[in-house]
């Protein structure tokens, strides 16, 4: 038993030493010296500053609404006539084109009967015209000549003297007269033209119906000038003027609309500090524009003096006032001074002509990078 415990305790023992004379070797071995690691220049572009006049741009949208837009009434009372190019929702009228006709026939027949009494009247005047004014007899006989009682009446001669306008008056001519043309005036209101070149939108007759005066009878809306209500910041409103060009996009990023700024609101809104900015646009070459369409685009302001425009990526620092120019093929800050920013990009003031500035973000970028130009 005692000579079992004794080979157990050498056994430790002579481990115990193996494991102190391999440490004592190992300390004997000197460390190895570590190599800095070189560092290795980033590839980047670059674009050299150029300060020049730019015209910032601020970012609008809006739905686009018909600058011309009417109710149609009916200032008579008769039926519509059907057939032809009938008065039905969809249906387009250029400026001047006859949109609806209602039926004048009896009013254009008393009319006529109406000329003719009148007519009738003038001729029995010429006799005594040609004694009391004898100067005037030819101008007067001229008129009975060219006078047709199924078109307007033309003017009156006008006349000479007073003692032949109180002739005139005293005959019945000149209250003849102008009874007659307020009937015309009438007989027009039993056509309606449309004011401007639009599109009827909705009905409330249909051809062959009997219509009352001051009835609606639809809605046209015009198809050439529309405007677009827009909100901008209050912060952008001292470089917007009425005038401004404004451009408006469709969702693929083609021009839609182009314009100007028509009016803008004097106040602005409590809760969004923005003001309403309406655009005066007309649809692009190869475009059309629809009434209610939302569409965003962009309206130029006064244009800024010596600045740079730059991605608004590009901006380091705290507040965003830095942009990283390269020297001596490392990175260095240089502070600018941001004018403007506009949805993608930023107008800067502050760097001298010329100055290599990254074109476009490094990942991991700071002040002292060593940096490797690709481009100039």
């Amino acid at each position: 038993m005692i000579k079992t415990v004794l080979r157990g305790l050498a056994g430790l023992a002579i481990l115990a030493v193996g494991i102190f004379v391999m440490n004592a070797l190992i300390g004997l071995k000197g460390t190895p010296p570590v190599k800095p690691r070189p560092a290795v220049a980033r590839t980047v572009k670059v674009a050299e500053a150029r300060p020049d006049t730019l015209v910032p741009t601020v970012g609008i949208e809006g739905r686009v609404q018909a600058l011309n837009r009417m109710t149609v009434l009916s200032e008579v009372s008769g039926a519509l006539p059907v057939g032809g190019k009938e008065f039905r929702e969809g249906v387009r009228y250029r400026e001047g084109e006859v949109m609806l006709r209602v039926d004048d026939a009896e009013l254009r027949a008393n009319l006529v009967a109406q000329r003719s009494q009148w007519l009738q009247l003038l001729a029995g005047s010429l006799a005594d015209i040609a004694v009391d004014f004898p100067d005037r007899a030819d101008a007067w006989q001229a008129y009975v000549r060219a006078l047709d009682v199924d078109r307007t009446l033309a003017d009156l001669p006008e006349p000479a003297s007073d003692r032949e306008r109180l002739y005139l008056t005293g005959r019945g001519i000149v209250s003849g007269y102008h009874a007659i043309r307020s009937a015309e005036e009438r007989l027009d209101k039993f056509t309606v033209r449309a004011p401007f070149t639009g599109v009827v939108t909705g009905t409330a007759v249909e051809p062959g119906s009997l219509v009352r005066a001051g009835q609606p009878l639809g809605t046209l809306v015009g198809t050439e000038t529309f405007e677009v209500k827009s909100a901008v910041h209050a912060r952008h409103l001292d470089r917007l003027a009425v005038g401004n060009g404004v451009t408006l996009r469709d969702e693929a990023g083609r021009t839609v609309a182009t314009g100007r700024v028509a009016r803008i609101s004097g106040t602005v809104d409590v809760a969004t500090q923005s003001a309403s900015v309406y655009s005066e646009v007309q649809a692009a070459e190869g475009m059309t524009l629809r009434d209610g369409r939302y569409l965003s685009g962009s309206v130029g302001l006064t244009p800024i003096e010596d600045v740079v425009a730059l991605d608004a990526a590009l901006l380091v620092g705290a507040d965003a006032s830095e942009v990283y120019a390269v020297r001596d093929g490392k990175l260095e800050a240089a502070a600018v001074d941001v004018v403007h920013r506009d949805a993608d990009r930023v107008l800067v003031r502050g760097l001298a002509p010329g100055t290599p500035l990254l074109a476009e973000p490094v990942s991991g970028a700071h002040a002292g990078m060593l940096v490797e130009v690709v481009n100039r």
